[in-house]
C-alpha cells in the first residue's frame, strides 16, 4: 500500500516495527514545507490565529473525526499520548473514596500518570492481574463496583497484543457509573476504532506509531459529549470563543476587559492547549492522516490482520507460541530464555530485519507488528531469518 511514499524502507530487509514507530510517509514533507514557507514569506495572516485555525488545524481535526466517525468537535490534537491522557484526566474532578481501575501488563506510562492522580485527589488504585499474559473481562468487571471512577486501559496491549472488547467493557464500565477512558496508542490507525460505537468516553493516541507520524510529537484526543459536559479544566485565553466573532478584530478594542468573563468554547477546544497550538506537527500530521484515511482504515486493518495471521500460523506451525490474537501485534514465544532471545533479536536486527524485543512481569518474546506499507514478502523474509537464526 503505497510503498514509494515510504522511503525508509529500503534501509531494511524487512521492516516489522510500527509498534515501536511508525515510518513517515514523504507528503509530510510538503505539508510541513509549504507551511513553513508561507510562515518565512510572511504569506497570507500566518500570525492570526483566526486564519491559521482555519487552513491548518480545522483540515487535520476533519481528517481524524473522518478516521473515528466522529464530529470534529469531539476531536483535539495532543503532544503524543502522555499529554493527551493528562489532560484528559485533570479535567476531571474525582471524589475522595472512589477508585481507578487498570491493567498489571500497561506500558508504564498509564502507572505513572495514575499513581500520581489517585495520589492527588485521594483514590483507591486497583490494578487487575494478568492470567498468563492475558486479562479476561471477567477479572476487570471483579475490580470495578459503584465507587469506580474510571477505568483507564490499553485497548491493545504493547507487549501482547490483546485486544480488549471496548464494547462490552464500556457496557460494563457504565453499569457502574464510571468513565472508560483508553489509551489507544497501539490501535488507532492499525485497527477500526470508532469510539462512539465502541462506548469509549474519551482516548489518547500519540501519532509515532500506528498514525503514521512519528518524531512530530503528534497525537489525537477523543471525548465525548457526555464526559465533556463534566469536565472542568483550566483554561487558557483560546479555549474560549471569540468574543467578536474572531481573535483579530477583538484585540484593539479600547473597551475591552482583560478579567471579563468569556463564554467557553464547544467540544473537546475547552480541553486545548489555551495559546496557539503547534501548527507544524500538525500540518504533517494531517499528511498521515490523510493517506490512512484515503487507503481506509477498513482495508487497512483486513491488511494488518492477514499479514499478522500469516507469522502467527507460521509460528504456531513450527511449534512456538504466541502471546495474544487479534490486533496488529504478533508477540513470539520462541521458547528460549530471555539472554538467547535477545541475541536472536539481534541476529535478525543484522540481517537487516527490524522488529522488538518486549516483555512485562515475566512475558516476553520477538514482537512483530505489519502495517499498511508492509507485503507479504516482508513477512515471509522476516519468518525465514527468524527460523534460520534459531536453528542455527
Amino acid at each position: 500500500m503505497r510503498r514509494t511514499l515510504f522511503p525508509a524502507l529500503e534501509k531494511f530487509g524487512a521492516y516489522l516495527n510500527t509498534a515501536s514507530l511508525g515510518l513517515m510517509p514523504s507528503t509530510a514533507v510538503l505539508e510541513a514545507t509549504k507551511l513553513l514557507n508561507d510562515v518565512i514569506e510572511f504569506k497570507g495572516e500566518v500570525n492570526s490565529v483566526d486564519y491559521m485555525d482555519e487552513v491548518v488545524l480545522k483540515p487535520l481535526l476533519d481528517e481524524a473525526a473522518k478516521l473515528m466517525r466522529v464530529s470534529p468537535e469531539n476531536v483535539g490534537l495532543s503532544i503524543q499520548t502522555t499529554e493527551g491522557l493528562r489532560r484528559i484526566l485533570l479535567a476531571l474532578e474525582p471524589m475522595k473514596g472512589q477508585n481507578i481501575v487498570s491493567l498489571d501488563t500497561e506500558f508504564p506510562t498509564v502507572p505513572a500518570l495514575l499513581k500520581s492522580y489517585a495520589r492527588r485527589f485521594n483514590l483507591e488504585l486497583r490494578v487487575v492481574k494478568n492470567r498468563n499474559g492475558i486479562h479476561s473481562l471477567e477479572d476487570i468487571e471483579k475490580a470495578i463496583d459503584d465507587d469506580t471512577f474510571a477505568v483507564v486501559l490499553s485497548s491493545v496491549n504493547w507487549v501482547t497484543g490483546q485486544r480488549l472488547n471496548l464494547r462490552e467493557l464500556s457496557r460494563i464500565v457504565h453499569e457502574h457509573g464510571a468513565w472508560l477512558i483508553v489509551d489507544a496508542v497501539q490501535h488507532l490507525g492499525a485497527l477500526r476504532l470508532f469510539p462512539e460505537k465502541e462506548g469509549v468516553d474519551a482516548l489518547s493516541a500519540g501519532g509515532e506509531k500506528w498514525l503514521i507520524s512519528p518524531d512530530t510529537g503528534a497525537g489525537l484526543i477523543y471525548v465525548s459529549d457526555e464526559l465533556l459536559e463534566k469536565v472542568k479544566p483550566i483554561t487558557g485565553l483560546l479555549n474560549n470563543e471569540p468574543p467578536t466573532g474572531e481573535w483579530g478584530s477583538w484585540w484593539g478594542l479600547p473597551e475591552k476587559d482583560p478579567w471579563g468573563e468569556l463564554k467557553p468554547a464547544r467540544g473537546v477546544k475547552k480541553l486545548d492547549f489555551g495559546g496557539g497550538p503547534p501548527y507544524l506537527i500538525a500540518a504533517a500530521f494531517r499528511a498521515s492522516l490523510r493517506l490512512i484515511n484515503e487507503i481506509g482504515i477498513e482495508e487497512i486493518e483486513r491488511h494488518n490482520l492477514k499479514l499478522a495471521g500469516r507469522i502467527r500460523d507460521e509460528v504456531l506451525s513450527a511449534g512456538l507460541e504466541v502471546l495474544a490474537e487479534g490486533s496488529s501485534i504478533v508477540t513470539i514465544k520462541t521458547g528460549l530464555s530471555y539472554k538467547e532471545e535477545e541475541r536472536l533479536h539481534g541476529k535478525l536486527a543484522a540481517e537487516g530485519i527490524s522488529v522488538s524485543h518486549r516483555g512485562v512481569l515475566g512475558h516476553y518474546g520477538i514482537r512483530a507488528s505489519p502495517h499498511l506499507y508492509n507485503t507479504p514478502e516482508d513477512v515471509e523474509t522476516f519468518l525465514e531469518a527468524l527460523f534460520g537464526a534459531m536453528g542455527e
